[in-house]
């Protein structure tokens, strides 16, 4: 018997020295640490996502020099439409992280495109200002398919997070018991709900319980969603539209 309590008090400790540090971990930690699950990536929301690419692309524009001749200048009119076009692919979740960097090089092609065709002159005509009529209306078409994706991504994702989004008030109905029933709902891994529901006859657990519950009960609804409903509150805070792009040349 001696050794049955030595076997389960030992256990209570580790337990309880393991769950408190999980605990504080999850409960304490600050609003702009967490990850945003995802099928295919778990991006921090504090990082910047600026992709090197779209980068690289928007310094290539700062750095645009037009030339002297109105064929030169459609030539290079064409090449930074081909490269935008190139560049509005949705990847899912990292696009969305890299939606202000996008946004700024759109506005700054905007305003290359709208310099570029002021060059040129009025009674230019060459079979290359058709080709670039036919670049310009791809780029169109390109951005709005981009543009349909992104909101149709962030629709779908957040009327899924709506869907699993927890309630403060249950996980503080669960919790009151002590036996940490409300870990389960807050999807805790499951050995702790185990074992604590195990170990409910200790002190320290029961203690866990308590401190844990107290801080669920008074946080916020706004500090509850950022730390047991992150998903909901990643897509629920897009809010950034892109720039217009006109398929007309002039």
């Amino acid at each position: 018997m001696k050794v049955l309590n030595n076997i389960v008090s030992g256990a209570s400790r580790q337990f309880g020295r393991e769950f408190r540090r999980v605990g504080a971990n999850i409960i304490l930690k600050g609003a702009n640490s967490y990850t945003i699950k995802h099928a295919n990536s778990q991006p921090k929301v504090e990082q910047d996502y600026d992709n090197d690419q779209i980068a690289q692309k928007i310094e290539e524009l700062n750095n645009l020099n037009f030339a002297s001749t109105n064929k030169e200048n459609v030539s290079i009119l064409i090449d930074i439409t081909d490269s935008l076009i190139l560049t509005l692919k949705f990847n899912g979740n990292t696009t969305l992280n890299e939606l202000a960097s996008i946004n700024e090089l759109i506005h700054l092609y905007n305003d290359k495109f709208e310099y570029g065709t002021l060059l040129l002159d009025d009674d230019f005509k060459d079979k290359i200002i058709t080709y670039l009529d036919i670049k310009r209306k791809e780029l169109f078409s390109t951005w709005k398919k981009f543009n349909n994706d992104i909101n149709n991504h962030i629709s779908i994702n957040l009327e899924r997070a709506k869907s699993k989004r927890k309630s403060k008030t249950i996980a503080v109905l669960l919790g009151i018991p002590l036996l940490g029933l409300q870990w389960a709902y807050l999807r805790f891994p499951a050995g702790y709900t185990i074992m604590s529901i195990l170990l409910a006859f200790t002190i320290i657990v029961p203690l866990i319980n308590l401190v844990l519950l107290i801080m669920i009960l008074f946080m916020t609804k706004e500090t509850f969603d950022l730390q047991f409903n992150q998903e909901y509150i990643y897509f629920s805070n897009f809010n950034i539209k892109l720039e217009t792009i006109n398929p007309e040349i002039r």
